[in-house]
């Protein structure tokens, strides 16, 4: 097939650093600190893997965003960035408007490492706050400060860079009301236009659960880590930030289209050790296992992927359901319908009606489904009573 006959469907990249200069607490994440020798070689392979991935899928497909994170994608050397984007560009279409993000901390990154990332072609910034008080920061097992992040936002503004995402977390152990409020106003005060606020999940093999677990830290309750998230929403709403997924908050002009494409089910392809990805129906990853991502890749010039499944039509189904109400966009029962030949409605009266009666979701004449403030504080619940 000639495949300049073919129209290219727009699909995002993620590129996953696996190295940190320190593990936090609460992370698990595949990530460790590596060497400088590790990091090399990894990002050799990392540009195999792309131009192996590139033969199967460039003449598909063109790139609307581009993401690299991890781990720490700015403990890598200054030129490292400049590679594996280089090799992008070479290897996939990637259109001219494309949103290209880069994760960092706050102490890594420098002036010259800022310049370097820009000139790569990258146009957004993602950085870990997690708490603006350092106390927290210090139990966290972070590495930075609240100045460092301030400088460091200075140092990305000098270069000419405006669009930033901040994340932050709530629900550490020892974390209050007054510490969140603080952290979402020292962002707001910062004028930093995309916040990412993450309510904290104690994951298996991490510090944080060994410190729970023997009752040397204790879990906050789950009402006020709600009433945490509360504040976080009611400030950033009465400061001009609109909420379009559950997690995340923008200035206007500010949405991120990389994290739209996970929540609107689009393609995406994933590179590096344990990085997923989603196209046409068929969700795979990628090997979480460094040594043996290296060894398929250099010495067996094999993709390092794990494990492959293609969704059925109840997964599918499941997906758009959940994906959909994490939005402000909502759920359209009219795409419903038309992707899976099934009026939602009809199938899921009796479930709707209760949900409606609650307070917890509305339905809008033109048919879309959209959780409330209330809905969204028991989000998880309203999805598994809808799709069970």
């Amino acid at each position: 097939m000639n495949s300049d006959l073919i129209v290219k469907k727009s699909v995002s990249l993620y590129v996953h650093i696996p190295f940190c200069e320190k593990k936090c607490n609460y992370c698990a994440f595949v990530s460790h600190v590596g060497t400088e020798e590790e990091k090399t070689q990894y990002v050799k392979d990392l540009v195999a893997e792309i131009k192996m991935r590139a033969k199967e899928y460039s003449q598909y497909f063109s790139v609307k965003s581009i993401f690299i994170g991890g781990g720490t994608p700015s403990c890598l050397n200054n030129y490292a960035i400049r590679d594996i984007l280089s090799c992008i560009y070479k290897s996939f279409s990637v259109q001219n408007s494309a949103e290209i993000t880069v994760e960092v901390n706050p102490n890594t990154i420098n002036r010259t490492k800022i310049r370097e990332y820009i000139l790569a072609g990258v146009n957004r910034i993602s950085m870990g706050l997690q708490s603006s008080s350092d106390k927290v920061l210090k139990s966290m097992g972070r590495l930075h400060t609240q100045e460092d992040f301030s400088n460091a936002v200075n140092i990305i503004r000098e270069q000419g860079l405006s669009n930033i995402n901040a994340d932050i977390i709530i629900g550490y152990p020892g974390q209050t009301q007054k510490d969140v409020q603080s952290t979402v106003d020292y962002l707001v005060g910062l004028e930093i236009p995309h916040v990412s606020c993450y309510m904290l999940q104690v994951e298996e093999r991490t510090q944080l659960k060994k410190m729970i677990d023997t009752n040397l830290i204790e879990a906050i309750s789950e009402d006020k880590v709600l009433s945490m998230y509360n504040t976080v929403l009611n400030t950033l709403k009465s400061n001009g930030y609109h909420r379009y997924e559950i997690s995340n908050f923008a200035k206007l002009g500010f949405d991120s289209k990389h994290n739209k494409s996970y929540w609107e089910r689009s393609d995406y392809i994933g590179f590096g050790v344990a990085a997923h990805s989603y196209v046409s129906g068929v969700r795979f990853a990628n090997t979480e296992n460094i040594i043996k991502y290296h060894k398929l890749i250099a010495e067996e010039n094999k993709l390092p992927v794990e494990s492959a499944k293609e969704l059925t039509k109840q997964e599918q189904k499941e997906e758009f359901i959940m994906l959909s109400l994490r939005t402000s966009k909502g759920l359209s029962t009219k795409e419903y319908e038309k992707e899976f030949g099934e009026n939602f409605v009809a199938s899921k009266k009796t479930k709707l009606a209760t949900l409606i009666k609650g307070g917890f979701i509305t339905l809008t004449p033109d048919g879309v489904i959209k959780a409330t403030d209330k809905g969204y504080m028991v989000l998880n619940k309203i999805i598994l009573e809808i799709v069970s």
